[in-house]
Order: C-alpha cells, then sequence, then structure tokens
C-alpha cells in the first residue's frame, strides 16, 4: 500500500463527544491485562486521537484491560517485524494491523481462523462491511481476519481549472474524460505547463482506475490473467497516446506522490488519481490558491459499456488479524469488535480512518467533515483490490508495472508489453 493511504485526514469542521457504548456483552477479568496491538502510528492516532474520541476508551473499562501500542512509521517496517513474530515458538503480539497486499494464503494461515470467534461472539452487523474488503480475507473459506481501514480512489479534479478551459459538464464516458485530459493540457502565458492528467505509475491500482472504464484489468478476482486481451490493452494504447501528447508529464514513469499533490494545489495539474482523503489535503486554502475548488469524480465507463458493465473502484486496505502463536486470543477478539463495532468504526473515521462500513457514511457528523462522503461509500461498496491474493503477488505486481510503463513511454507496444506480462506472472501463479 502506498504512502498516501497513510496520510492522516484532517477534518476540520467537527464538533462531536466520543462515541456512545460499544456494545459489547458484559464481561469481565479477574485482573488488568494488556492487548498489545502492532501496526502503524496513524493507527493508534486515529484509534484514539481527534474529533472522535477514543475508540478504547469505553472497551478498556468494560474489560478491564489495558492497551499497549507497538507502532511504526513504515509499512515495510510493520510487516517485517510481524512476520518474524508470528513465526516464534510464542509471541507477545495480541493483534496486528495487515495490509492487503500482505494477506496472502501464505502469510494469512499464519493467523487465528475467526470463524468460531465470530460465531461465539459475533462482530455487530458483519454484512455493513463493503464486500471487497471481506473476501481477500478468506483462505480455503476460512476468515482470518476484519477489515478495519480502507482507501478508494477516485478521478480527483480541479473545478476551477475545467471553467478556465471552457468545460461545462462532467464527462459521462471515458471516451469524454479522455477529450477532458486533453483540452485541460495548455501553457499559461507565463510558460507554466499545465498536465490534464498526472498520477503515479509504481502502483497497479492507478492504472486499473482507468483500464477498468474498458473493462480491462491484469488478472480477474479468480486468478485468471486477462492483461493481455483487448480491454486492457486498449487502455494502455490510450495512455501511451496521452503521454506522446504530453497529456501525461514527461517524467511521468519518476513523478512521486508528493509532487503530484504539489501540482495539484498548484494548477499544473487538473486531474490525478488518487484516494478519496486526498480531497481533504488538496482543498487546505493555507497550501494554494485552489482551496475548496477540489472535486471527486467516479471515473466513467466507455461508451459502449455504460449502464451495462458496473465500475469497479480500486480499493487498498488494512485488517486486524491475531497471530496463531498469540498468547491471549478471546481479549484480542474483544478488542477487535469493538474497534470494529459502528461506534468504533464512526469513531475512528472522524479521527481520519477510512470508515470500512457502508452505514458510517450515512452518518451525519462524518458528512458534515466529508461533503464527498456519498461519492466514497458508492465507490467503496462497489471496490476490488488490485490484484487477487496469491503468494507471488508483490512480483506479479512489479512485473506487470514494469510492462506497464513501457507500454505508456512507447518503448513497447502494449499487446507486446502485456503479452510480456502473462509470460512472465503465469509462472508465479504456481
Amino acid at each position: 500500500m502506498d504512502n498516501r493511504t497513510l496520510t492522516r485526514r484532517r477534518f476540520g469542521l467537527l464538533a462531536t463527544g466520543a462515541a456512545a457504548s460499544l456494545a459489547l456483552p458484559r464481561r469481565t477479568f479477574a485482573q488488568a491485562r494488556t492487548v498489545t496491538p502492532l501496526g502503524h502510528r496513524v493507527h493508534q492516532t486515529s484509534a484514539t486521537t481527534g474529533p472522535g474520541g477514543d475508540a478504547t476508551e469505553a472497551w478498556r473499562k468494560q474489560a478491564g484491560a489495558a492497551v499497549n501500542w507497538v507502532t511504526f512509521g513504515d509499512v515495510n517496517a510493520i510487516h517485517e517485524r510481524l512476520l518474524r513474530e508470528v513465526t516464534l515458538a510464542e509471541t507477545s503480539i495480541d493483534v496486528a494491523y495487515l495490509l492487503n497486499g500482505r494477506a496472502v494464503p501464505r502469510n494469512l494461515k499464519l493467523f487465528e481462523p475467526l470463524d468460531a470467534l465470530l460465531r461465539d461472539a459475533p462482530v455487530e452487523d458483519f454484512a455493513d462491511f463493503a464486500p471487497g474488503l471481506v473476501d481477500p480475507l478468506k483462505v480455503d473459506g476460512a476468515l482470518h481476519g476484519i477489515p478495519v481501514r480502507h482507501a478508494t480512489n477516485a478521478l480527483i479534479y480541479n473545478e476551477a481549472l475545467l471553467e478556465e478551459r471552457g468545460i461545462t459538464k462532467l464527462p459521462g464516458t471515458f471516451e469524454e474524460l479522455i477529450e477532458a485530459a486533453r483540452k485541460l493540457t495548455f501553457k499559461r502565458e507565463d510558460g507554466t505547463q499545465v498536465n490534464g492528467l498526472a498520477f503515479t505509475a509504481v502502483f497497479a491500482s492507478n492504472f486499473l482506475t482507468l483500464a477498468r472504464c474498458l473493462g480491462g484489468d491484469y488478472m480477474t478476482s479468480d486468478g485468471k490473467l486477462v492483461a493481455a486481451e483487448a480491454p486492457m490493452v486498449k487502455a494502455l494504447a490510450v495512455l501511451a497516446e496521452l503521454y506522446k501528447a504530453g497529456v501525461l508529464p514527461r517524467n511521468f514513469a519518476t513523478v512521486n506522490n508528493e509532487e503530484i499533490t504539489t501540482w495539484m494545489q498548484q494548477g499544473r495539474a487538473a486531474m490525478t488519481i488518487n484516494p478519496f482523503a486526498r480531497l481533504v489535503t488538496y482543498n487546505d486554502p493555507a497550501k494554494g490558491k485552489y482551496g475548496g475548488r477540489f472535486k471527486s469524480l467516479l471515473p466513467p465507463m466507455a461508451s459502449d459499456l455504460v449502464g451495462k458493465v458496473a465500475f469497479a473502484p480500486t480499493v487498498e486496505f488494512w485488517s486486524l488479524v491475531i497471530p496463531r502463536n498469540s498468547k491471549q486470543k478471546p481479549l484480542s477478539w474483544d478488542f477487535i469488535r469493538a474497534l470494529s463495532s459502528k461506534a468504533g468504526t464512526k469513531t475512528m473515521a472522524l479521527n481520519g480512518n477510512g470508515p470500512v462500513r457502508i452505514s458510517t457514511y450515512a452518518d451525519p457528523a462524518l458528512i458534515a467533515a466529508m461533503p464527498y462522503a456519498a461519492d466514497e461509500a458508492a465507490a467503496l461498496k462497489a471496490s476490488r483490490i488490485h490484484l487477487p491474493a496469491f503468494d507471488e503477488q508483490a512480483r506479479a505486481h512489479d512485473i506487470f508495472i514494469e510492462e506497464t510503463q513501457a507500454a505508456v513511454l512507447g518503448i513497447k507496444p502494449p499487446q507486446q508489453a502485456m503479452d510480456d506480462a502473462v509470460k512472465r506472472v503465469r509462472p508465479l501463479l504456481g
């Protein structure tokens, strides 16, 4: 998962109290105990600090337990520590945050199957979780994690630049979107180049956000390789044309997300692909003259697919898991149930966490903080991860990116690039 999704949302318009009771069964423990979660610093912050309050407070009082957070500021460091801990005879880590890219079968089997725990002490309204966040956490039908945080991609655009270029109607088809990107590419009188579309080229999810408008994908949910089929190849051909025409930036292959943020805030890029949460940063009036003018749009389907095929936004997410070799699983499960309850999800959402429950987006306090709440709710409900979970997913991702960049930059014809990608990835499927 990229660092975009680890930026805490800062909701300045909220005034709300702490969350209500977490609706847990009345249980007490003979003596104070401690649950130790492992995750990113932002996971602790969103769970304990902000306008929503502390999502663990009611649980700590009810359970007579303390929480000892173990956090890192780097995603790789989290998983290196976690995967080392779960191979020991015993671990002091009770609960861990696991990124979907690491939730592959080989890793998931190191964590406790949750079906029995879920049956004996259910998570509140489990069907409320976005379905695209649950299926990737299953191995051989057994559930090994509970979704807790997501980042779903959208097309973010600067409405001021659309007005400046005479675009009065939002694109309703993929073809109209591409035409808008061309119109939004121009040079100002002072020589500043404005790119109609800019996004980081190191994440498969960004390319798939556009490819799925044409029905394209690298792989299907059940693991079938479809990268070399016509829809994906056509999407890359379109991107190659945009790069050649200067719609995409010349340093397309190397630009990072911090640079994209700066370009958007300065009006040097008109549209980008990023999680909805980026709207908060883009719309900060202290960061540029376009504060408040950035809006989100679900990329539209191609004209021949409109009304026939639903768009599937790309999503990345974190889940809560219990190491198989942990010592106090009932307490760990209670902790997970507290954070993943409706009240816990709302509290964390108000603190900047991407809420994984669809119902959370209908809360008035969240709507006040997130004007785009309805759009994100619709996107999350239909979302799907970029690649299905398999043990060599990370290597496959890198191969797809390498071949995709070769196609967009004109190093290879799109068909050859995707043929090569399929040939290289197929042996990794086992």
